[in-house]
């Protein structure tokens, strides 16, 4: 059974966001919705090199987009939460 993930974004990734433009943006938030959040550590996903750990993660999203993020998943989290770092087109 999976958890259900609560998404937030840092100001950097709200910038990267504004700087896409509202199509685009538009775009890579429902493929973050989409391919990310059902299943972060899952998909496209992987260790970021050199990173924190399991937690610390990248991801492909819409094909296009390159997505950092953290999962805040242990146990006595709830709901648990994806942070989006940034977003490199």
């Amino acid at each position: 059974m999976s958890r259900a993930y609560r998404i937030t974004y840092t100001q950097a990734a709200y910038q990267d966001l504004i700087k896409l433009g509202q199509l685009l943006a538009d775009e890579v938030t429902a493929a973050i919705d989409a391919e990310i959040t059902p299943d972060p550590h899952g998909g496209t996903s992987m260790e970021r090199p050199l990173g924190g750990g399991r937690w610390d993660r990248v991801a492909l999203a819409g094909g296009w987009a390159t997505v950092r993020y953290l999962v805040s998943d242990a146990p006595g989290i709830d709901p648990p939460m994806i942070t989006v770092i940034r977003i490199i087109p």
